[in-house]
């Protein structure tokens, strides 16, 4: 039986929406109303925020064919490839906000796709082979779209402070990875705290922090730390502690895409805070999706990108057509796989850094036969369909219907 069906009977709601389900609706967990008023419960100081523990990422052991092989020939995603636009910040005229109008559902033969993934997953975590990849610090000002749509999550799980890295996509709402919202077994965050362009010195002057009031999450990942669904989204308060309005309006906010070929090339993003970054900067990395491995059998799976971001980074978004905050120069080749949709368009987040792989005891550094994938990334796929309810499409609408 699918594992979507097996966990269709549960969904935690919150007033004064009420979710219907079946059994070919999977289960989105929505934060119960105890959870969300203790998101409110602590008063974050700088100090806190610099002695926050960077959140590490999931290091999830592949076994068998896992460690061994991927999807060489990656299915085609049920539906075809969506994409809805984002918005720069507004400040008269407010735009539709996501999940309404703008929907670019593309339509496209599958002549126009390749649907073979670039490579073989590593046999053992130190030799790969890895998906190639670049990274760099990000340059220039970070309140400056789409740059300011990036910045630090943090929150608490039991009696430790934590951060991760999360981006906006809405006018109210953030994406980030499941396991910055929830520990997995049945339990949410508290404490909960966005603060877009974090920079050196903090928070960012004239922009500040949001608190956050509801938030959506798979079941797969709640209950049971699903690796193939670690995303969720938040609804964050209508005005920040500084910026006194919806985080949209002062950052702007990303598109995102659906039901797109596991072999896109993608921008990543994240703070990384763990040895040998500091968790000061935003660190950037250009890579291309390299296979899919699905880590938890049925359901879902995840892809995988060349990178070395460490934990800190974990919820930061993957990235089809990121754009310079400048205009573009004319495409030159006509390739939808360098910019699907125009980079005047973009960005659209595609995936979330959600964990690495290892093998046997998984332990570092590396040796030739245990040890973590460390130059590797995945992200759960970002899907629509009508036969999964735990999808990414599904998650982030809860939470644009209720900004």
């Amino acid at each position: 039986m699918p594992r979507w069906m097996s966990l269709a009977f549960a969904l935690i709601t919150v007033s004064p929406v009420v979710f219907s389900q079946d059994q070919d609706s999977g289960g989105i967990v929505v934060m119960p109303p105890e959870a969300a008023a203790k998101q409110s419960d602590k008063t974050w100081t700088l100090e806190d925020m610099q002695n926050a523990q960077p959140m590490p990422l999931g290091v999830i052991e592949a076994t068998g064919e896992q460690a061994s092989e991927a999807t060489q020939e990656a299915e085609r995603p049920i539906g075809p490839p969506i994409l809805v636009p984002g918005s720069p910040p507004v400040h008269d005229d407010v735009p539709p906000l996501p999940g309404g109008g703008g929907e670019l559902n593309l339509n496209l033969n599958d002549d126009g796709f390749s649907f073979l993934t670039y490579g073989a997953a590593p046999t053992n975590p130190k030799d790969g082979p890895y998906g190639p990849f670049q990274r760099w610090t990000m340059q220039g000002k970070y309140q400056t779209w789409p740059r300011s749509i990036h910045g630090k999550l943090f929150f608490s799980l039991g009696s430790s402070n934590f951060v991760c890295s999360a981006s906006v996509i809405g006018r109210n709402v953030i994406a980030t990875a499941g396991h910055c919202v929830s520990d997995g077994k049945g339990a949410f965050a508290t404490n909960i705290r966005f603060c877009p362009g974090y920079n050196q010195s903090g928070p960012m002057a004239g922009t500040g922090c949001w608190g956050v009031r509801d938030g959506a999450i798979p079941l797969a990942f709640f209950a049971s730390s699903d690796t193939d669904y670690d995303y969720a989204c938040l609804i964050t308060n209508s005005a920040g502690d500084t910026f006194n309005g919806p985080i949209g309006d002062r950052t702007g906010w990303a598109g995102y895409a659906y039901n797109w070929p596991t072999d896109q090339t993608v921008v990543q993003f994240g703070y990384p805070q763990g040895t040998p970054f500091d968790g000061r900067t935003i660190q950037q990395v250009a890579s291309v999706e390299w296979y899919e491995v699905d880590m938890t059998p049925g359901g879902q799976t995840s892809k995988y990108i060349g990178s070395d971001l460490t934990g800190g980074s974990s919820g930061g978004g993957w990235f089809l057509s990121w754009r310079h905050p400048s205009a573009e120069y004319a495409d030159t080749d006509d390739s939808w796989w360098t910019d699907p949709a125009g980079a005047q368009k973009g960005p659209f987040i595609n995936g979330v850094n959600s964990h690495r792989r290892c093998v046997s005891n998984c332990g570092t550094p590396p040796t030739t036969t245990a040890g973590v994938y460390w130059q590797e990334m995945g992200s759960p796929q970002f899907l629509s369909s009508d036969s999964d309810g735990q999808d990414a499409s599904d998650v982030f609408q809860i939470c644009f219907d209720n900004q």
